[in-house]
């Protein structure tokens, strides 16, 4: 039994993975709450896993490229990991040892491996948006047309690489200062353990963020936190959605970087790809296949191109 529930552990990628179970049940109270004080009618099972979402054809695409994400992570692909102990082992060598005498509490060296770790995210996920060569990748997790826990795992393998490329570049630099100055005693891989505030971040719902619950925190705690609904709301297609709300954890980010859009009320929304004008997009990854070779050639594509005259204006999503 304990043979199969560490392969199962493994599979879905341990604590780490917002699938697993603790944050499954934590979801299921969450969205009853929400179901009971919305006062939505049938019953609670049917309103939180309609058929009509979860036997939709591009769930079905989000599964299929989950499981491609696992099988490519068995055989060693997106070692965040690996990078993050190479950058900060470089900067320890560099830089000495405990050049300050002190040390941090672990509280506060969880806080600033969040705040590298959610700024990374943030740059990573725009950046995604904003060049035309990058976004084709990026489009596949935007192409669902209906949201469910697992769409987090719908992204094509080259926007994870890229994405764990850069985490682990950043929270390697940050990791590689906090062990020079201060965290003499601490190792890297204490250091590379999961997180706390990740760990109540998805205990508090963050799987919530790819389905059709909406669940807001409050203008005030929208500009800090980034809500399921702010979430959601980055995968309207509504042009007064276009390209906000990238955070992952923090709004902060988008507060600051003026790309926050905090909702005034509860707001009917339709997922799927959308341009700059507000039109919606048709589905260019209606099969795995498509999903994993049509970004590739989108991508490349970008490359030929004449470069754009300056001031005009470009639409990724095109």
């Amino acid at each position: 039994m304990q043979d199969i529930l560490s392969t199962f552990q493994m599979a879905i990628g341990g604590t780490a993975s917002r699938l697993w179970p603790l944050y499954i049940v934590t979801m299921l109270l969450i969205a009853f709450v929400v179901y009971r004080h919305q006062k939505s009618e049938g019953g609670f099972l049917r309103w939180l896993f309609p058929a009509e979402i979860y036997l939709h054809r591009s769930h079905m695409v989000d599964i299929q490229l989950f499981l491609v994400g696992r099988l490519l992570r068995i055989f060693g692909m997106f070692q965040v990991i690996g990078v993050g102990a190479v950058i900060s082992s470089t900067i320890v060598d560099h830089l000495g040892g405990r050049i300050i005498d002190g040390s941090l509490s672990p509280v506060l060296i969880a806080l600033i491996m969040l705040l590298g770790s959610d700024f990374s995210v943030y740059w990573v996920h725009r950046l995604h948006h904003e060049f035309p060569t990058l976004w084709p990748f990026h489009a596949v997790h935007h192409s669902a047309e209906v949201m469910t826990p697992v769409t987090v795992y719908r992204k094509h393998p080259i926007y994870d690489v890229i994405s764990s490329f850069a985490t682990g570049l950043i929270l390697g630099t940050v990791q590689g200062l906090l062990l020079s100055f201060f965290t003499g005693t601490i190792s890297v891989t204490q250091l590379m353990g999961i997180n706390a505030f990740y760990f109540a971040f998805n205990m508090l719902g963050a799987n919530l963020r790819h389905t059709h619950v909406w669940l807001s925190f409050g203008r005030v705690l929208e500009h800090v936190f980034i809500s399921p609904a702010q979430h959601q709301v980055h995968h309207s297609v509504e042009l007064r959605h276009y390209n906000k709300n990238y955070g992952e954890v923090l709004a902060i980010w988008d507060w600051m970087f003026g790309t926050l859009y905090i909702p005034e009320g509860r707001e009917t929304l339709r997922f799927g790809l959308g341009d700059a004008e507000g039109n919606e997009i048709e589905q260019l990854h209606p099969t795995l296949a498509a999903a994993l070779m049509t970004p590739i050639r989108q991508s490349l594509a970008t490359l030929r191109r004449p470069k754009p005259a300056p001031g005009d204006r470009v639409t990724p999503a095109e």
